[in-house]
C-alpha cells in the first residue's frame, strides 16, 4: 500500500453561484440601513441576483445586514437593496439583491447582456479567425 499523497490539493469547492459573475470597476456607495452608515468604495463584480463591493475602510457590520448599494455603470444609476451575504478580507462585501421593482430588474438585465455581448466579440477578436490556408 502505498503512503498517502498530502500534497494533494483539496477538491474546488462547489459553485453555489445560479448566476454567472461579470468583472467590473466602478466607484460605489454602500448603504447599511440599520445603522445609518454610508461607505464608499467599488463596485468589483455583477450578476443578476448580487454584487462585490470593496472598501477602504473594514466593513463594520456581519453578514445578513440589511443594505443598498449604488454604483453607476455604462451611464446608467442603480440603487439597489440587498443583504450582506458574505464577508472577504474585512473590507469586501458580497451583497445579494433582494426586492428588485421589474423596472429596475430589467435595467439590470440590459446592463448584464450588454457586458455578456462585449465579453463575446472580445473572446472572438482573440481567438485566431480562419484563414482559408492549409
Amino acid at each position: 500500500m502505498e503512503p498517502e499523497d498530502r500534497a494533494t490539493p483539496p477538491a474546488p469547492r462547489r459553485e453555489r453561484r445560479k448566476e454567472p459573475r461579470h468583472t467590473v470597476d466602478g466607484s460605489a456607495i454602500l448603504h447599511l440601513l440599520d445603522a445609518a452608515i454610508q461607505l464608499r468604495g467599488r463596485i468589483l463584480d455583477l450578476s443578476r441576483s448580487g454584487c462585490q463591493f470593496r472598501t477602504d475602510d473594514c466593513f463594520p457590520m456581519g453578514i445578513y445586514r440589511r443594505v443598498e448599494i449604488e454604483f453607476q455603470l455604462d451611464g446608467l444609476p442603480f440603487r439597489l437593496g440587498g443583504v450582506t451575504q458574505s464577508l472577504h478580507k474585512r473590507n469586501r462585501v458580497g451583497v445579494r439583491f433582494l426586492e428588485m421593482s421589474e423596472r429596475k430588474r430589467l435595467q439590470l438585465d440590459e446592463l448584464i447582456v450588454e457586458m455578456e455581448e462585449l465579453l463575446a466579440k472580445e473572446r472572438a477578436s482573440e481567438s485566431p479567425g480562419d484563414t482559408g490556408l492549409p
